[in-house]
């Protein structure tokens, strides 16, 4: 067995980080911005500067690397493919969503609406965009 093709990971990771970020940005930005401004505004908080869009950039770029290097992890065992690539988005949907949403529902930090919309929506974003970062994916020659 080969071992992982770092400089594949990253090039997919990359494909897979701007799929994420532009879904990511017409989510916050378009589809729930009001709701998170009165979210926001019923904890006394306000929007976070226009600065901290680096931060949640640069997260967007390190979650889609990590969502093709645990797909190049996983692809021994399952297999080269869009099911392995979408096996790999819905672990990371998981781990990254899923189970965060759960626990703010359950603290009652955030509205339904914001946490059903968030979760459904980054459903199918990792899924797409795991799936086309590791269309990119090469073993090691």
């Amino acid at each position: 067995m080969k071992g992982i093709n770092l400089g594949r990971v990253i090039l997919g990771g990359i494909v897979a980080g701007i799929i994420f970020n532009i879904s990511e940005f017409l989510l916050h930005e378009k589809v729930l911005k009001s709701d998170w401004e009165a979210a926001m505004k019923s904890m006394g908080k306000t929007m976070p500067a226009d600065s901290a869009i680096l931060v949640w950039i640069i997260f967007g770029f390190v979650v889609g690397i990590g969502a093709v290097w645990l797909y190049a992890a996983i692809r021994p065992r399952y297999g080269a493919g869009p099911g392995t690539a979408v096996r790999a988005g819905i672990t990371v949907w998981f781990f990254l969503t899923l189970l965060p949403a759960v626990a703010e529902a359950n603290m009652g930090l955030f509205a339904k609406n914001i946490l059903m919309t968030s979760t459904i929506w980054a459903f199918v974003e990792s899924i797409i965009a795991t799936v086309l970062g590791a269309w990119l994916y090469r073993e090691s020659a």
